[in-house]
């Protein structure tokens, strides 16, 4: 068997019949890469789609590793903040929404931790090795096969459960770009990872959920702000983000809650704005730069054609949705007016 592989888990591709003059009659492949045959690689969470049965298991396993505690956080909001102590709209949304925030940055610390660190397990393999699997795979690689396959279920059912939810609440959750969001790269996990490839750019697409805990925290800013909560104003003082001065006329709990909720808000917002242009800016376009280089390089050529520009178009269109995501936001929160170099007044 190849390197590091068991023999009843690589199923090895039968190279095609060639006539010896034929290929004696083919040009040199001069400057084209001479590439590792593509395997098919059996673990216990390769994704079969051929397997519809086994493939629905899987899913409804892995959305429910998300949807359970959902629930239990669900239940828990309502017997706190529901019922009588839900006044108005306002406090029925945050009963409502509470629990896919809270469950959004679960899923944000957990997957993006799991995207750097396969990022670092892949970072010093063969250029084919991070893309497919293939019959000279290293050790190295094959080690953590398993590790980024249930990686990837984890993202896929998370993505399919939060689907559901932003979709039975619409447009509470989120709009038609959150929409898009997820049904793109639901499809995205579902070709790369019934095909076993592009294994390196997954870790930097999930690594790009770690700007996500920040909007978290912002609602719930929000949530607090609209409630006057003095935990706002406790907060605000911990970070030394008060602009209260000793002898300074004293004001009242409501207009202290307001200019703690301004402050923290501002803070978050340009916290999150930074790691946002880090990570999904700046990693995630160097890491679609070296994708497409290794696709014109003819790097990518074992991947079949359809899943190969399937994949491409889904990273292409994940990047203009993060462009258009950090537009929207440096108009928010540096106050400019689209096309225009002036504060929004």
């Amino acid at each position: 068997c190849y390197k590091g592989f068991p023999p009843h888990q690589l199923n090895q591709p039968l190279p095609p019949p060639q006539n010896p003059a034929a290929a004696a009659a083919q040009p040199p492949t001069m400057g084209v890469p001479q590439l590792p045959k593509r395997v098919r690689y059996n673990g216990p969470y390769s994704m079969s789609l051929d397997r519809p049965g086994e493939f629905g298991l899987a899913l409804l396993t892995n959305v429910a590793y998300w949807e359970v505690p959902r629930l239990a956080v669900g239940l828990l909001m309502r017997w706190r903040y529901g019922g009588k102590r839900a006044k108005d709209t306002k406090d029925k949304e945050f009963v409502a929404c509470a629990p896919s925030y809270i469950m959004s940055l679960v899923h944000a610390v957990i997957v993006s931790g799991l995207g750097l660190r396969i990022m670092a397990r892949l970072w010093d393999c063969p250029v084919h090795d991070k893309f497919y699997i293939n019959q000279s795979t290293s050790e190295a690689v094959f080690g953590n096969i398993d590790h980024i396959e249930r990686a990837n279920w984890l993202f896929f059912g998370y993505m399919v459960d939060d689907l559901a939810n932003v979709l039975a609440q619409y447009p509470r959750l989120g709009k038609g770009d959150m929409v898009a969001h997820h049904a793109v790269f639901i499809a995205g996990s579902i070709l790369a990872g019934g095909t076993q490839t592009f294994l390196f750019p997954f870790s930097w697409l999930i690594a790009g959920e770690l700007s996500t805990p920040l909007l978290t925290a912002r609602w719930f800013v929000r949530q607090l702000a609209a409630k006057k909560s003095p935990t706002l104003v406790t907060v605000a003082k911990a970070l030394g983000l008060t602009t209260a001065h000793p002898g300074a006329p004293s004001v009242s709990s409501a207009s202290a809650a307001d200019a703690a909720a301004a402050s923290l808000e501002l803070v978050v917002s340009k916290t999150f704005v930074t790691l946002f242009f880090v990570v999904r800016v700046l990693v995630y376009g160097s890491g679609l730069a070296h994708t497409l280089r290794h696709l014109s390089l003819g790097t990518l050529a074992e991947i079949p054609p359809v899943p190969r520009a399937l994949i491409v178009g889904i990273l292409l269109a994940g990047a203009g949705l993060n462009a258009h995501w950090m537009r929207l936001m440096l108009i928010k929160v540096l106050g400019l007016k689209r096309g225009k170099g002036r504060k929004v007044t």
